[in-house]
């Protein structure tokens, strides 16, 4: 290091032999200090870099896209009003009906409510009675059927959502002609029906194997539809117009490639009872999560495991759910899947074995817990909300067996 006098210095040296001025770490005092200043200054900048890219990290996970919802007009339905009763997580755009004939429009949602009612008059190529709207209903064009179902088709094959009401009913035939069960197409009277709660999940979160709907119409459809991949959560037998007395689904939900449909025979404003009414949260949960849901069922199929017991919850802040019970009859493989997308949330998965050893694992997106070997006896597994982005942030709790 060089001395104000010129003389050269190793850096241990404390002072100049030259001219006796003290130095520190071979320079003289002033120039240490010019030195350590722009030396502290280049790191307070790259720690300031460092903290601004942390905070944009988190700013990112914090303000991740929001469930993109799209709502068509009410008329029969008021799904939006439902919507509005869950919070800031489940705003939505109205669309109208000739937006349905636009894949690409709506490839912009995740989720499509096609609420009950009847189709624009321009669809139509002649009109028959019927006792809404004025007396008519009208049958659709040619065209307009083939455009329907390759909108439909696309938007759903693609991974989107739909969820389809009582008078739509055509348009999903439209659309998935190959799932419809010729046996079962009815038109119900007004009246109350009761159904038998088929589906496991919904019997558990309704708590109960039957439920009284409502129907306020005539001429409401049945779900009729049937295959391998449709599943019915809810059959009622019914007074029928023309068939009589008859039994069939009344609420399914079925895959398409990457992407679900789920279609309700009744309307969701006039059902009124508190069961009823957790009927209807159930069907919206399972409806924003029904991509999350079909891809958890394909990665366990891929790996060789069936899902035997599923749960559909929600969370509105930091709380635990209920204890669930999973009895495991011998020693085999067993997955506990806990199921949510990657929009803001931390959750918590805890899995306990028969003789009460814990297994936990936390993340903002779906977690798996594998067990080899299972031992034979009752797992309990539960779900922690650490954070949510909004009220009734819903999720799914299922178990995988191979």
């Amino acid at each position: 290091m060089r001395c104000t006098c010129g003389q050269d210095n190793p850096i241990s040296a404390r002072a100049c032999p030259r001219c006796n001025n003290r130095l520190i770490f071979g320079m003289p005092p002033r120039r240490f200090g010019i030195d350590a200043g722009i030396a502290g200054g280049l790191l307070l900048a790259l720690g300031l870099v460092f903290l601004l890219d942390l905070c944009r990290g988190s700013t990112e996970i914090v303000q991740l896209a929001p469930l993109r919802l799209a709502v068509t007009p009410p008329e029969f339905d008021d799904i939006g009003k439902l919507l509005d009763s869950f919070g800031k997580g489940y705003q939505y755009e109205e669309i109208e009906m000739d937006d349905v004939l636009d894949p690409e429009l709506l490839g912009q949602y995740d989720v499509v409510f096609l609420t009950s009612g009847l189709a624009p008059e321009e669809w139509s190529s002649r009109q028959k009675e019927s006792d809404r709207r004025g007396g008519k209903t009208a049958d659709a064009r040619e065209d307009l059927v083939e455009t329907v179902r390759h909108s439909l088709r696309t938007y759903v094959g693609n991974g989107g959502t739909l969820y389809v009401s009582d008078w739509q009913f055509p348009l999903l035939v439209f659309a998935f002609e190959e799932l419809l069960d010729r046996d079962k197409i009815a038109k119900g009277k007004k009246g109350s029906v009761t159904a038998d709660v088929v589906d496991m999940g919904l019997r558990r979160r309704l708590g109960q194997d039957e439920i009284e709907l409502h129907f306020d119409k005539d001429d409401w459809h049945s779900a009729a539809f049937a295959g391998p991949e449709v599943n019915a959560l809810l059959v009622g037998t019914f007074d029928t117009a023309k068939k009589g007395r008859m039994t069939a689904p009344l609420l399914v939900e079925f895959p398409y490639r990457n992407g679900n449909v789920i279609f309700t025979s009744f309307h969701n404003e006039k059902q009124d009872s508190e069961t009823e009414q957790e009927l209807l949260r159930y069907l919206v949960f399972a409806t924003v999560t029904a991509h999350t849901d079909a891809e958890i069922h394909q990665t366990m199929v891929r790996g060789g495991f069936s899902p035997v017991d599923r749960n559909l919850l929600s969370a509105s802040g930091r709380q635990q759910t209920d204890i669930q019970v999973y009895n495991c009859r011998g020693r085999r493989h067993l997955q506990f899947v806990l199921g949510f997308a990657n929009r803001g949330a931390e959750l918590k998965l805890v899995v306990t074995d028969p003789a009460g050893k814990n297994y936990e694992k936390t993340g903002t997106s779906t977690v798996v817990i594998e067990i080899s070997q299972a031992k034979k006896g009752k797992w309990k597994y539960s779900a922690t909300a650490i954070s949510v982005p909004y009220e009734n942030f819903p999720f799914t709790l299922t178990v995988g067996e191979k």
